[in-house]
């Protein structure tokens, strides 16, 4: 798929890795619409255990595309509910004309021992992770289905590997790639392809908000701050030694809009940390 002049909506842009999507899609001439949970927060009950994006990230991040000579707008979104992404895919197509990819970006992540881990967090996850990808992709299918079009979900490497201590995470992952395979398969008669995207250690909120202050992490690496726990964790167990950016899987989303012939793929851009 040629990218200039298509319409790609990316959940999760107001930072990180969707943050680099939508800036990637861009610079290559199409046209985003970046949206993200912000003041929608207090609407969807989410005070969660580390912040979440703000309306001003997402404006900013909007903003920032534009005066480099893109075109984007913003527009919020709670992804776990149907009235929400119903009104961003039918905002996104009024301001556009159409819609011609779909980048599922928007998880959270909450981890702890299974044994008591809140059943609300699991729902939670569930209800951005995975459930997100099904309302989102919904909401979009009819629009897409009228020149063929790309579903991108990001997944993770934990959606191939099991860990302990992120049991809900790992299950919400493993479900979107499963997600991701069925719906390429059902899809395909359309000319929509879908593949997903499994980044490993990128250093977003996820990371130095969560993973990183974790005592049981600091205590197995010898490390005090999250930056130093972070970079033990990438020397530790990356082959290549390097941490993955969200350019980096910018990357990967447009090499999967360019491949034509690919479909039902989860992508891995890890350095190495797995390669299964």
């Amino acid at each position: 798929m040629l990218i200039k002049g298509k319409t790609v909506i990316v959940t999760g842009a107001a930072r990180g890795i969707g943050r680099g999507i939508a800036e990637a899609f861009a610079r290559e001439g199409a046209r985003v619409v970046a949206a993200d949970l912000g003041s929608l927060a207090v609407e969807a009950g989410s005070d969660w255990h580390y912040s979440l994006s703000a309306k001003s990230e997402l404006e900013a991040a909007a903003s920032a595309i534009n005066e480099r000579g893109g075109t984007c707008i913003a527009i919020e979104v709670d992804v776990s509910d149907r009235a929400s992404c119903q009104n961003l895919v039918e905002n996104s197509v009024e301001a556009f004309g159409g819609l011609d990819i779909l980048v599922n970006n928007a998880g959270i992540i909450q981890t702890g021992p299974i044994v008591n881990f809140a059943e609300s967090d699991w729902e939670r996850v569930f209800a951005v992770n995975v459930k997100g990808i099904f309302l989102m992709s919904q909401a979009a299918i009819p629009h897409l289905t009228q020149n063929g079009g790309l579903i991108i979900n990001i997944a993770s490497v934990a959606g191939k590997r099991g860990f302990p201590y992120m049991g809900a995470y790992c299950a919400s992952k493993f479900a979107a790639i499963g997600l991701t395979q069925s719906m390429a398969a059902e899809l395909a008669e359309f000319s929509i392809r879908v593949n997903a995207i499994c980044p490993g250690n990128v250093d977003t909120s996820m990371w130095f908000d969560h993973l990183s202050k974790s005592k049981r992490r600091q205590q197995e690496h010898g490390t005090d701050t999250v930056e130093d726990t972070f970079a033990a964790v990438i020397q530790d167990h990356v082959p290549l030694r390097r941490e993955q950016t969200p350019r980096d899987m910018a990357e990967a989303a447009l090499y999967l809009t360019r491949a034509d012939n690919v479909t039902g793929i989860s992508l891995t851009i890890s350095g190495g940390f797995e390669m299964n």
